[in-house]
């Protein structure tokens, strides 16, 4: 027993000296002392790859590595695998959309797909329906066919449509992989031709050929005319090529030949000839009417140039540019020049007549300039140039032409605005031409120049004073258009003249019903010519001595003071029916004073053999016509009425206001300064509305002087 547990102290101690050190080692380690949030650290640019030795610098003296850039305390992110994928090159890039009312059926070992009833199939820009698709998923070549009845007549073609480009066919295969493919029997339209087909390839987005191919402008499926070709070529948007092709008439070939065809096939506007057509004239001739060219200059501006010529002689050339711009402007022009030959020289109606017309329209959108506005509508030119345009009955009886161009312009927040006008004026048949240039317009509404800019409490009576302007501008020139007219007898048709305003009101405190509105206006007129007339006792008539021209004065002024108030009737009756009527009366009466400032532009003077006299004025013949004679101071008053009932209905059970008279009453006038006739005629008026859509108006002058027929 003793043998078996022989105790050797030198292996015990050995033992424990080894235990001993491997546990201080562990103990003195940096290791031992690492944080754990350090032990999931992600590699950085010191840590040790597979396959380079990579030297870790010694810790210094804190226990810390010598390079702290190294250790990285960001937490772990997620791990990115990377792997490469082979796609087969016959793989479409885009998905394949399908839609069947009827059926699909997908044929697994052949690696077919076919659609039944009303399909579409979508492919990037590319839709496709028809009746019938099969689609073979090994050559990515879709196959679309029509449907048709027991007598084999078509019901529904195929429809391919790519972007813009579209066109039917009978059958229709299409490769979505190299977008090439073929279709029989082909309807489709090019600009405003129609294209028909017996063959089509289409080899790229742009581009087709055709075998059999019919070009025309008939819309139906069998045209009734048109240009055929065994080939041709079509690019999209750009130019149809064709080889040798003739025309036919309801099927019938025509045997007339050309080596080959081009058609345009741009689409928008474009720059092109503008074909002509024949006609015939008794007076003018055979001849050529509406040749030309339209030529595009950029997206706002065009030209179109057309010219009629004819076999006697005559011709006429139309100059037509247009301009737009797209919420601001747009207008067109039109120069029309005449050159018309009746005859040869020698003839008894031999006839050579040159003539133009000018017309110009333009309009400016109200939103591009908020308080400005320009427009123009120009029709001038020859006063005989209507009455010699061939076939055209309208133009040939026109006489009377008017032009008018037009600047307005309303300052924002301010009470100021400014019209500025040219207008023409011209009749063929006298071929007299006026001319007004410019007639300028400025108006100020009312301003309150005593009015303070903040109102506190209840204004004072003079700050409700109230002045206005407006003034008015114009020339004139007239002449006649036969006549060999200059710069010198032009100036001496001309005519010019304004006129000017000033209005002063005044709004009073209402007396308990009565509203008392005050008022002074002074007028002024600006005119250029005047005559002085005398009584020639010898020849027993008014003869004008003098005609003188320059700058002439006439004015006038007025004052006044008006009282009006509304008195209110109401007449009830039921419930039921006709349930009230209201009368309501509107009097108002004026006390106005106008003295006779124009008393020195009147000639006073005898203008018969009995020896009556009268006032002659001395303001004629200007554009603005002089005040008139006399003065007045007197009593305005006038009475204005309206009738209105108020029904129930039973249908609506409601009540409802109706309008028996709109309006009725009279005013008149009497002046306490005239001498004899001091009360004016009585004016009378009565308006109405017969079931709220036929107006009536009626009016009647009752003079009290006039004897009746009575005596």
């Amino acid at each position: 027993m003793t043998a078996l547990h022989k105790f050797s102290l030198k292996k015990r101690c050995c033992t424990f000296v080894t235990v001993l050190i491997f546990v201080l080692l562990t103990l003195c380690s940096h290791t031992g002392h690492t944080q754990a949030f350090e032990i999931y650290s992600t590699l950085t640019s010191g840590a040790t790859t597979p396959g380079k030795k990579t030297t870790v610098p010694a810790p210094d003296s804190l226990g810390q590595p010598a390079d702290s850039l190294i250790l990285d305390t960001i937490p772990p992110g997620p791990r990115i695998d990377t792997f490469s994928l082979r796609i087969s090159k016959d793989t479409l890039d885009a998905p394949v959309q399908y839609h069947a009312d009827d059926s699909a059926v997908l044929l697994i070992k052949d690696k077919r797909f076919l659609l039944y009833g009303n399909t579409k199939t979508t492919y990037k820009d590319v839709v496709l329906t028809a009746p019938r698709v099969d689609i073979d998923q090994q050559t990515n070549i879709l196959t679309a066919y029509n449907s048709v009845d027991s007598l084999g007549n078509t019901i529904t073609r195929a429809r391919f449509q790519q972007g813009e480009q579209g066109f039917d066919s009978d059958t229709i295969r299409y490769n979505f992989k190299t977008q090439k493919g073929l279709t029989l029997n082909t309807y489709t339209k090019q600009d405003e031709m129609f294209v028909n087909a017996q063959l089509i390839k289409k080899v790229n987005a742009n581009t087709t050929f055709a075998r059999r191919v019919t070009m025309t402008t008939c819309e139906y499926d069998h045209p009734h005319f048109g240009f055929v070709g065994n080939k041709g070529k079509f690019i999209t948007d750009q130019v149809a090529v064709t080889g040798p092709i003739h025309p036919e008439f309801e099927g019938v070939p025509v045997p007339v030949y050309l080596p080959f065809g081009i058609f345009p096939l741009k689409r928008g506007r474009h720059s092109g000839l503008l074909p002509p057509q024949f006609t015939a004239n008794e007076q003018l001739g055979l001849g050529l009417e509406g040749l030309g060219y339209y030529h595009v200059l950029n997206d706002y501006f065009d030209v179109t140039i057309r010219t009629n010529i004819y076999s006697y002689g005559a011709w006429t050339a139309n100059i037509t540019p247009t301009y737009r711009k797209r919420y601001r402007y747009n207008g067109s022009f039109n120069l029309a020049i005449q050159r018309t030959k009746y005859s040869f020289k020698g003839d008894p109606d031999y006839q050579l007549v040159k003539t133009f017309n000018v017309n110009w329209s333009h309009s400016v959108d109200p939103r591009a300039r908020p308080g400005t506005m320009f427009s123009a509508s120009v029709n001038a030119g020859s006063t005989r140039h209507n009455e010699y345009i061939p076939n055209n009955p309208y133009r040939n009886f026109q006489n009377q032409l008017t032009s008018s161009i037009a600047y307005s312009k309303n300052w924002i927040g301010k009470p100021f605005s400014l019209t500025l006008s040219a207008n023409h004026t011209q009749n063929n048949a006298t071929r007299v031409v006026n001319v007004i240039l410019p007639d300028a317009g400025f108006t100020v509404t009312t301003l309150y120049p005593f009015q303070k800019k903040e109102i506190v409490g209840t204004p004072k009576w003079y700050e409700k004073i109230g002045v206005g302007y407006s003034g008015v501008a114009r020339n004139m020139l007239s002449f006649y258009d036969t006549a060999a007219n200059n710069f010198d007898k032009l100036l001496d048709t001309l005519l010019w003249g304004a006129q000017h305003r000033f209005p002063i009101n005044m709004a009073l405190p209402p007396l308990g019903p009565l509203l008392i509105a005050p008022s002074i206006s002074y007028e002024q007129t600006w005119l250029t010519s005047r005559f002085e007339r005398r009584w020639n006792a010898v020849d027993k008539k008014v003869d004008t001595i003098a005609a003188r021209k320059g700058v002439f004065i006439d004015q006038q002024m007025s004052f006044g003071i008006g009282m009006n108030t509304n008195i209110y009737g109401l007449k009830q009756f039921g419930s039921r029916g006709l349930v009230a009527i209201r009368h309501v009366m509107r009097p108002n009466i004026s006390f106005n004073y106008k003295p006779n400032l124009s008393k020195g532009n009147y000639d006073v003077i005898q203008v018969d053999t009995f020896g009556r006299t009268q006032a002659m004025p001395q303001f004629q013949g200007n554009l603005f016509s002089g005040y008139g004679y006399g003065k007045f101071g007197g009593l305005s008053f006038g009475l204005d009425n309206n009738l209105e009932a108020k029904w129930w209905g039973k249908k609506m059970d409601t009540t409802k206001k109706i309008r028996l008279i709109d309006g009725f009453g009279f005013s008149s006038a009497y002046n306490f300064l005239s001498d004899s006739l001091k009360l004016q005629p009585f004016n009378l008026y009565l308006r109405s509305t017969l079931f709220e859509k036929v107006s009536l108006t009626a009016q009647a002058l009752l003079d009290p002087y006039e004897k009746g027929p009575f005596g």
